[in-house]
This record gives C-alpha cells, structure tokens and sequence, in this order.
C-alpha cells in the first residue's frame, strides 16, 4: 500500500524469524483439494452462521480478529473497523493494544446490543495477583464488569506470547526500529479507560491451566464466553476442555511467535477431534479467500478470524475499504458453497476436501452406482 510507511507496511506483513510458520499459513490451504457435488438444488441460499452454542449469529462464518497497530494504519483505526465488522454482521474482536478506548469503539457500533469481543494478554503478576496466580488477576477481575456492562459477549485470551519470539525484521532490527518513531497514533496500554494502567506490563510466562480455571469461573460469573487464541495440538485442545472453556482460536499468532511450525488450517482437523463436540473450534492464519473459509469449515472449524486483509482494507480507504474486503470474503464465500454444491452450512462436509498428502478416503458407493453395477453384471450374464 503507497500510503503506508516501509516501517509500517512491514509491521502488518512480517512473520518472525525465517518466516516459515508465516508462510505455512497461507501454503496449507493448498494442501487441501475441495471436491465439489453438482447437479443439487442451491437456488436458495442461506450461509449464515451462529458460534459460542447459538449465541451468536454470523451472516458469514467470519469474525475480524485482534490486531494492533489500527489507528496507526488509519486515523479512524479501530473504531472504522468495528463498523465494518457490525455493517457487515459479524463479530469484531477489540485488542487488548488499541488506538481507541473500549468505550469509544464500542459508542462506534450502531447498535449498543451487536456482540463484540475483547482480547487480554496474560501480564505478569503481581503482589495483589494472589498466591500461585501465574497472570495478573486484579486487572482481569476489575476489567469484567466493564466488559460486561459494554455487552461483551466473549473473552479471547491470547497464550502463544509469552516472549515477542525471535522477530527479526521488527524487534530486532534496528532500521526498523527507528522507522517507529513515523508511527502515528500508538496503540495504548490502557484502552479500558476507567482503570488503572495494569501494574505489571510484560507479557506473563508463567501462567498454566491454572490460570486458565480461575478466568473461567471469572468470566462465568458475568455471562462472558472464553475463547483461548494460540491452541495448536490436539493435545492442548483435550486440555481445554478440561479447563471448561467455551471455545479455542487455532493460531500460530499470524506466523510472529512460533516460527516452524505446521499452518493453522492443517491442524484444525486434529484439534475438532480432540475437542469431540466439546467445545467450538475456529481458526485463524492465512485467510486470503472464500475457499479458504470453506475449506476451514469441512474441516470442523466452526468460523475463522481475519487480520490482516481488515488491516488492508483499512489502510486503502479507512471503513470503506474494511467494507470492501469484508464483501469480497462473503462474495467469494458464497460463490464456492454453491460450485461444491451446498446451499448451507449443514450441507457442507468433511467429504468436501481431500487432503492432496494423505491416502484417498475410502468413500462408500450409493445405492445408486450399487444397483447400476449389479444391473450391469445381470445383463452380461443374461447375454452368456
């Protein structure tokens, strides 16, 4: 984008180290063939959604994920955002680092009620975090009631970060660095407006399950899911459902923390598994088309998560341009549930994609082909 600084652009594209993870994201995808039906009725359409059990209705399995830096890309920032996402009507998730205070995004939405989600980053804890506590509670337990005053539906607590990993084209160098200083509008450490900065401000690397338990039960006292952005191993998801969450974001952090690791999508299926039904599973990582929702959802995700392609948008035309890339994933969303033959969620399975590394699926033959054969071997036995 012209209209953003080297130092800039490169904050919204760079992965950390050799950017392996970064690229697996999007390489993944193309791991997966889809498999389309033809010759089925999909005249009417309806692609909509609902996450968290119903709560939630999508109008396309989307949501816009949590990244920093928007007010920097934009003036509007967060707030063009956010309207994008409720015009659209799908979630927007607010970061825990934003240009904006919750308040005045969310004052942003049209509708006080549309659901909206927040994001923490665990922070080290402190004398008042408690015996044994591996985060800082107390900026947790006074921030709820605020998030739950503004209606927020749900809770995504990112685990992946608990160092900034080995990001050598921005933390770690020096260029870079110095570009930042051309940063305009930096996102703030307080964005819950009525409270205290938190005490401690560096990323916790000692917070377990559990912390992960006490959140829960924090977060069930005022209706407020818990989403766990960074799962993924189907190991970590049983592990989840242990610890009662309501849902687990299957992320790499965008390929910025972990770098070598599989992509996003090709470790959504092991983690549906795990879960058994138990908990709802989504994803994020490399995001670009409508096939990839599509191939996300066959797999079991029950929605996905974008950041970058927002970041974009925003940085081409402010809310306009987060309308447009909205648009353009719902129109080529709904372009490919047709061409593989379904005309809803419920129709769309795991028979849809074929993964091009693994062996072929042994695929039961219909009645149909049955009865054709066995006809076909009557006549020739008649014909003897």
């Amino acid at each position: 984008l012209t209209n953003l600084t080297p130092a800039l652009s490169n904050f919204i594209s760079y992965g950390a180290e050799d950017e392996e993870s970064l690229a697996a994201n999007r390489n993944g995808f193309s791991r997966y063939a889809l498999r389309s039906r033809v010759l089925t009725d999909v005249s009417n359409t309806d692609y909509s959604t609902t996450i968290l059990n119903g709560k939630i209705r999508l109008a396309f399995p989307v949501c816009v994920g949590p990244f920093t830096g928007a007010k920097a890309v934009h003036p509007d920032g967060e707030i063009a955002v956010a309207q994008a996402a409720h015009d659209a009507e799908i979630v927007y998730t607010i970061p825990h680092y934003s240009g904006y205070p919750i308040d005045d995004i969310r004052t942003g939405m049209k509708d006080s009620k549309y659901p909206f989600f927040f994001q923490f980053y665990p922070y080290k804890p402190t004398n008042r975090s408690g015996e044994g506590a591996g985060m800082q509670r107390e900026y947790i337990r006074e921030a709820l009631p605020h998030l739950s005053a503004l209606k927020c539906s749900a809770v995504i607590l990112t685990c992946d970060a608990v160092n900034n990993s080995n990001r050598e084209k921005t933390l770690k160098n020096d260029k870079w660095i110095a570009g930042i200083g051309s940063f305009p509008n930096k996102p703030s450490l307080r964005n819950i407006s009525s409270l205290p900065s938190p005490e401690s401000q560096g990323h916790s690397s000692a917070f377990t399950w559990k912390d992960i338990r006490w959140m829960k039960e924090e977060c069930s006292k005022y209706g407020i899911a818990l989403i766990l952005k960074g799962i993924m191993t189907a190991e970590d998801t049983v592990l989840a459902v242990k610890a009662g969450v309501d849902a687990i974001l299957v992320s790499n952090h965008g390929g910025r923390q972990l770098d070598g690791t599989l992509g996003s999508i090709e470790v959504v299926e092991e983690c549906v598994q795990a879960a058994k039904g138990k908990l709802e599973v989504y994803m994020d990582g490399g995001v670009r088309r409508g096939k990839d929702i599509v191939k996300a959802l066959a797999l079991g995700a029950k929605c996905v998560f974008i950041g970058r392609p927002a970041l974009w948008g925003l940085g081409a035309g402010g809310k306009q341009g987060v309308d447009r890339a909205l648009a353009i994933f719902e129109e080529e969303y709904a372009t490919v549930m047709q061409l593989c033959g379904c005309a809803k969620i419920s129709e769309l399975s795991r028979d849809h994609v074929e993964d091009r590394e693994g062996a072929p699926p042994q695929r039961p033959v219909g009645w149909v082909v049955a009865a054709s054969a066995f006809c076909a071997g009557a006549a020739i036995v008649a014909c003897r």
